[in-house]
């Protein structure tokens, strides 16, 4: 049996894919469609911190979002705060966003998928569907034009020529009445490839009120119209529709974490008093989520001879039926968006070493019927305000990588944004319009120390415009004052590989001004948005990965790994008239996630995984309240019965710890008592049977 190096690449924080160590045929990427190869070969060359996950990696787990593939990512703080409803943070972006969540560009196959709004939806991405994650952290993003301070994510599908398997089929279910079905096809001939995926997810959920039924598909169709020229479709269509369970005092989530949002209400204020309901609840009012996507996406790569062409384009269609709170209503939504990228990338000599350099824009356009009805026990009420709501996003950058000496290489580049937010009142709403734009340069440097280290450091300007939910507090509340969210990063690191350890190190500091603070109202349940003065965002990235007893190991076909993220999260005020230097709360400031796993070639695999959070996150911005810290461990199985077949499971939160997976913030909880505590799931089993062929 022949063993395989791993490749630098993978020595960036998340589990190797144990094909890295067990040599196996690499499939053929393309023009439009990057092989795994070809993707780690290019993030090599960026002066940042960065993050590559292939499916393996996460295909056996109970992956429901982006967020769950991403858990051994340094610097990447995924949470739940509902079914099917996920936080991502990357070095404190959208650190307490409510809902449609800000601060990270997401991509699909190098066409965005965040809106012209400035929002994201990640569960428009079903991880089944996903061949490989690229995570460009902060303004390492640049090369797809992302310049804000999370940075980017470029979710690359399969193809017929990159899937694992022409034909595969899966099904899984376990506890709180879950089932999920996939299946996809895959094929090629000499001109064209074919890729099809479809998901189907049912869940009771783990606590009270949260069903889950969500459909899924995804496909794409190339055509390699001549030798210079390869043209790409994708389709995406969503249906997902779940139900809500509200949040909870931070006693009560403890206490009783399965249990739906409690009513909100005034009084007793003595024994026998009157009690007076503002709002019955998320069982009473029905509360649920049913967001419907339909999207279609175009992606051409043209070979010039001394440089390629790439340009994209993609219409997207949005409905949002989401009922909540009495204060907020029915929220209805119907969007639609156009858009279309390009991107010319070219190579020359300088030096004696070869040297690169991208130029490229984006332009999106969405228009959104925004309206908000009555929320009479889950029912829609009369009509409560409507508005015209328009947004476009112009983003130009460029970008040159050029060798200097040696292995040395210095990359310069800036990115020019400029977002229009337009509200037109129609019933009860008030107008508004926003125009933010800004210039962003960066300038990085990267080297190679022998044949597989490299040191690298950077500096960049961010930009965030106020998203229109951010603006609007989802129609709830009148066009805010907002102004964008600007901050300037420093940051140095190493990654590489010596013998059995890979590494990827990186440590940054960002000066945030303007910072997008969201404080919920409502006991909880809505949440308005403000600017602050001065923050300061800093912290470490690690992630070692270690093959242990390597050589003795591999002579038997076997592999053991361990896999290690810890995540430093220090982000604070910075001299607030109101907060002094109070942290910032939202996320956890330390994030232990490490993983072991044993794998027999062909045969069999076992792991534990453990994400330990030493200290919980804080509630308000006052630091009155925080969670508790918590300590979660997991374990997945595996045993190929036949060629192709393999039967899977996992068990999470194997001790059945109570913790909280999100918190709202506030002010003062110390004042407010707010129900603003979203419990984490308890312990739950999942096995699942897959075949390939």
């Amino acid at each position: 049996m022949l063993i395989a190096q791993p490749a630098l690449a993978q020595g960036i924080g998340q589990r190797q894919d144990i094909d890295a160590v067990f040599v196996t045929a690499a499939a053929q990427g393309t023009a439009t469609a990057p092989s795994v190869e070809e993707a780690r070969a290019a993030l090599e060359r960026v002066p940042g911190g960065i993050g590559f996950v292939e499916d393996r990696v996460f295909e056996d787990d109970f992956t429901q979002s982006i967020g769950d593939a991403l858990s051994l990512t340094p610097g990447v703080f995924a949470d739940t705060s509902a079914q099917r409803e996920s936080r991502i943070s990357i070095r404190g972006s959208g650190l307490n966003s409510s809902f449609e969540r800000r601060g990270i560009t997401v991509l699909r196959d190098g066409v965005p998928i965040s809106r012209a709004s400035g929002a994201t939806e990640f569960q428009e991405v079903d991880p089944l569907t996903i061949r490989y994650l690229e995570v460009f952290k902060g303004a390492n993003g640049l090369r797809f034009g992302a310049a804000s301070l999370g940075g980017a994510v470029n979710v690359v599908s399969p193809t017929g020529r990159t899937a694992r398997d022409p034909i595969s089929a899966r099904i899984e279910g376990g506890s709180f009445s879950t089932l999920r079905g996939n299946v996809s096809l895959a094929g090629s001939n000499e001109d064209l490839d074919y890729y099809v995926g479809l998901t189907g997810l049912r869940t009771n959920g783990f606590r009270d009120h949260s069903d889950v039924r969500s459909f899924y598909g995804h496909g794409n169709l190339g055509w390699r119209i001549n030798d210079t020229v390869e043209t790409r479709f994708y389709l995406t269509a969503l249906s997902d529709n779940f139900e809500l369970a509200g949040s909870l005092r931070l006693a009560d989530a403890l206490a009783n974490p399965r249990a739906a949002g409690r009513p909100v209400q005034i009084g007793p204020f003595f024994p026998g008093g009157p009690v007076t309901v503002l709002d019955p609840g998320p069982v009473a009012d029905d509360w649920d989520r049913n967001l419907d996507v339909y999207r279609i996406a175009n992606l051409t790569s043209v070979d010039l001879g001394g440089a390629t062409l790439e340009i994209g384009g993609w219409y997207a269609k949005r409905k949002l039926d989401h009922a909540i709170t009495r204060f907020a209503g029915i929220i209805a939504q119907d969007e639609d968006e156009v858009g279309t990228s390009a991107r010319v990338t070219g190579e020359f000599e300088l030096f004696g070493g070869q040297s690169r350099w991208v130029v490229g824009g984006s332009y999106a356009f969405g228009t959104n019927d925004a309206r908000t009805y009555v929320n009479d026990f889950g029912a829609r009420g009369p009509l409560r305000t409507q508005a015209d709501q328009d947004s476009s996003m112009l983003i130009v950058f460029g970008e040159l990588d050029l060798s200097i000496v040696g292995g040395l290489r210095a990359v310069i580049g800036g990115q020019y944004a400029r977002a229009v937010r337009d509200v037109e009142a129609q019933v009860n709403a008030v107008s508004g319009r926003g125009v933010y734009d800004q210039f962003n340069p960066r300038f990085g440097l990267i080297a190679d120390i022998g044949e597989s280290t490299q040191v690298y450091g950077n500096v960049s300007r961010s930009f965030e415009p106020p998203s229109l939910a951010d603006l609007t507090s989802g129609g709830a509340a009148p066009f805010a004052p907002l102004v964008p969210q600007k901050a300037t990063t420093y940051e140095i690191g190493t990654r590489g590989q010596l013998g059995p350890f890979a590494w990827d190190i990186s440590v940054y500091r960002a000066d945030v001004a303007n910072e997008f603070l969201d404080v919920a109202i409502n006991n909880g349940a809505s949440s308005v948005t403000s600017n602050g003065d001065k923050t300061i965002h800093q912290g470490v990235e690690l992630g070692v990965d270690v093959f242990i007893a390597r050589e003795t190991l591999e002579a038997r076909g076997q592999a053991l790994r361990l896999s290690t993220a810890y995540t430093l999260n220090d982000f604070h005020f910075d001299g607030d008239a109101a907060y002094g230097d109070n942290r910032l709360p939202g996320v956890p400031r330390h994030m232990v996630v490490t993983e072991i796993r044993f794998d027999q070639k062909d045969r069999f695999y076992l792991s534990a995984n453990l994400r330990w959070a030493p200290e919980g996150t804080w509630a308000d911005y006052a630091n009155t309240e925080r969670a508790p810290g918590y300590e979660i461990v997991g374990l997945t199985a595996g045993v190929s019965l036949t060629d192709g077949i393999t039967l899977f499971g996992s068990i999470e939160n194997l001790f059945n710890v109570r913790y909280i997976s999100n918190v709202g913030t506030v002010a003062n909880q110390s004042r407010e008592r707010a129900a603003i505590y979203t419990p984490g799931q308890g312990r739950a089993f999942y096995v699942g049977l897959k075949a390939g062929f």
